[in-house]
């Protein structure tokens, strides 16, 4: 994550440009399961506001983490920006503000590292499980174009407005199960298809 020049007209003093790809999965990487490591996280959208309230806590239960972020995407924008502000809060800060009404994520994050880079998996549990998503943070517009899809992916999914927590979070239960098995059964249908030299480099 980068800070970013523009006026404040479109963007927040002290907000910063985030780039990153999201993919979609339809399994984690065995070298995960025997791993204890990653992060619990609960994710709080407020609804009809862009704001977001997380609270993360190490697997081994040694580490927390509560910030309230700000995230939106501009018009001018690529599917892959979004400009970001975190307001890290204490443990107090966070229970006075978790009463509030919200709509809820939860998922499991991993670090994987694969072809040199990192990416964060989420595994989602309660009523989003089933649902697997990887996402690369990038340092540039450049790097966010030239990025190919990982060979654990089955598709990229950064424009889809479907994967998006917000999104995620104020669907119904049918909604959720039917979109994700229509996106899976397309993404698996054109992988099918598509030779590997072009699907995988």
């Amino acid at each position: 994550m980068y800070r970013i020049l523009m006026t404040t007209q479109h963007i927040g003093k002290y907000a910063c440009l985030e780039v990153e790809r999201r993919y979609l999965m339809n399994k984690i990487p065995a070298e995960l399961l025997d791993k204890p490591q990653g992060w619990l996280i609960t994710d709080r959208y407020f609804p009809d506001t862009r704001l977001r309230l997380r609270y993360m806590q190490s697997v081994a239960g040694k580490e927390k983490i509560y910030k309230l972020t700000q995230k939106y995407r501009s018009e001018i924008q690529k599917p892959y920006e979004t400009t970001i502000t975190n307001l890290y809060l204490t443990e107090a800060e966070y229970d006075h503000l978790k009463v509030l009404e919200a709509k809820v994520l939860q998922k499991r994050r991993y670090l994987h590292k694969a072809s040199r880079r990192t990416f964060s998996i989420d595994v989602f549990e309660g009523r989003h499980q089933g649902l697997i998503l990887a996402e690369i943070e990038l340092e540039n517009q450049s790097e966010a174009d030239q990025v190919v899809l990982p060979s654990f992916a089955l598709g990229d999914v950064t424009a889809d407005p479907f994967f998006t927590g917000g999104n995620l979070a104020a669907m119904t239960d049918q909604e959720f199960q039917q979109g994700l098995s229509q996106h899976l059964c397309d993404h698996e249908n054109y992988q099918a298809k598509t030779p590997p030299t072009k699907a995988r480099r």
